[in-house]
Formats: C-alpha cells, sequence, structure tokens
C-alpha cells in the first residue's frame, strides 16, 4: 500500500494527459507529424495528405474517405 497523501494523488492525476490530449499525440506519433498539425486538422484549417490519412484509418478502424468529409458549399 502507498503512503501518498492525498494532495499527491491528485497532483499525480492532474499531471496525468486528458483523452484528446493523448488522441493528438497518438495521431502526430503515427503520421511523424507536429501536435500542432494534427490540432489543425481538427480545426479544419489544413487537410492531411492521402498518406496521413491512410496511417490514421488504419491506426483507428475507420475509412480514409469518411475521415475528413468535405465542407458543404453554401
Amino acid at each position: 500500500m502507498s503512503n501518498k497523501t492525498f494532495i499527491e494523488l491528485y497532483n499525480e492525476a492532474k499531471n496525468q494527459p486528458t483523452p484528446a490530449q493523448k488522441f493528438i499525440s497518438d495521431v502526430a506519433t503515427i503520421t511523424h507529424r507536429s501536435e500542432v498539425t494534427v490540432r489543425m486538422w481538427l480545426a479544419g484549417a489544413q487537410v492531411p495528405d492521402d498518406l496521413a490519412k491512410v496511417t490514421i484509418a488504419d491506426k483507428f478502424g475507420v475509412s480514409a474517405e469518411g475521415l475528413f468529409p468535405k465542407k458543404k458549399e453554401e
């Protein structure tokens, strides 16, 4: 049994990445891109190249075509 204090346990938990941060980090790692680039993909400011799309699709078991749907023109 550990002798950590309540505040020590909290501080350890607080310093762990959130699931969203881990997702971004994982995608950056597998595509060999920066986390900033992945965030830009998420924001729709950029779109990954075809190889990155296939890599992401393979990782998550989804279709590459459906990952980044084109925005509907207004």
